[in-house]
């Protein structure tokens, strides 16, 4: 058995991941109609709040080679790892190399729109852009479990954001632009959210303490690390009416119920305690 519940059925979850969605694509230069861009967004009622957070979203999508870096450290295949935990090290890494390729992608598209809006200067984007982008950003978890609880949180959280934002701005291409980025974090949210249901269903009380830890700490990627990042985020909400990043809690806690109506171990006690946790982290409702 792998050394981490939570990696238990992840060549059976790579599989499924790819097969479903291996064809599924888009190009970002042919898709989109770049050239009429400038005069869609000046016919929108698009402010410079909207921009600000498009801005904010790309610099945080743009650090995917850092984010994908970490990941190929933790899942690195190493001559001094056993034979089983190489195996499973690459099976998961068929999934980091697509799933860093659609991330890329994503932080690309929201570049391209910036460029070709008109309403950012292009040299003083890619200033920007090389800025931020040198700042090196460290996982914040080691452990697969915790890894994967932050990692689902966080694709829940950059999916809500992308639906929030698309329903409130009625410029088209970006609307566009968003439905498919929203898309994709829905089934990279899935998948972590199987990898998070296996550490729980084949864990112990540890693993439950240290998901309990990975919701305590958690934060949104380059929130310690993006200049003026408090300033953007509020921006970001007030330019996505309605949303909630702790919306991400009711998710998981949804997740960890399922689980738990599952369970018939004495253990599943400790997983109650843990919904209850994530529910207190949920926004009241």
């Amino acid at each position: 058995m792998p050394t981490d519940a939570s990696l238990v059925s992840v060549e059976e979850h790579v599989r499924d991941y790819l097969k479903a969605n291996d064809s599924l694509g888009y190009n970002r230069f042919t898709d989109f109609d770049w050239e009429n861009l400038p005069a869609s967004v000046d016919g929108s009622g698009l402010t410079d709040v909207h921009i600000g957070a498009v801005e904010t979203a790309m610099l945080v999508e743009d650090h995917i080679p850092q984010y994908g870096s970490e990941y190929m450290r933790l899942f690195r295949i190493d001559p001094d790892l056993s034979d089983e935990d190489t195996w499973v090290n690459r099976q998961m890494l068929h999934f980091v190399s697509r799933w860093v390729m659609e991330e890329d992608r994503h932080a690309h598209i929201l570049e391209l729109w910036l460029r070709h809006s008109g309403r950012r200067d292009s040299a003083a984007l890619t200033k920007l852009m090389v800025y931020e982008g040198r700042k090196q950003w460290q996982s914040p978890h080691d452990i697969p479990s915790q890894l994967f609880t932050y990692t689902a949180l966080q694709e829940k959280a950059t999916q809500l954001y992308y639906t929030c934002l698309r329903h409130a701005i009625d410029e088209p291409i970006l609307r566009e632009a968003l439905g498919r980025l929203s898309q994709d974090e829905a089934r990279h949210c899935g998948f972590f959210s199987k990898l998070v249901i296996d550490s729980i269903t084949h864990g112990n009380q540890r693993t439950v303490l240290l998901l309990r830890e990975a919701m305590e700490q958690f934060a949104m990627p380059l929130a310690d690390m993006i200049e003026n990042y408090k300033r953007r985020a509020i921006q970001m909400m007030r330019a996505a009416g309605g949303y909630d990043y702790r919306e991400a809690f009711d998710y998981y806690a949804r997740l960890l119920k399922r689980v738990s109506e599952n369970r018939t171990q004495a253990r599943g006690t400790n997983v109650a305690d843990l919904l209850q946790f994530a529910q207190q982290l949920a926004p009241a409702r």
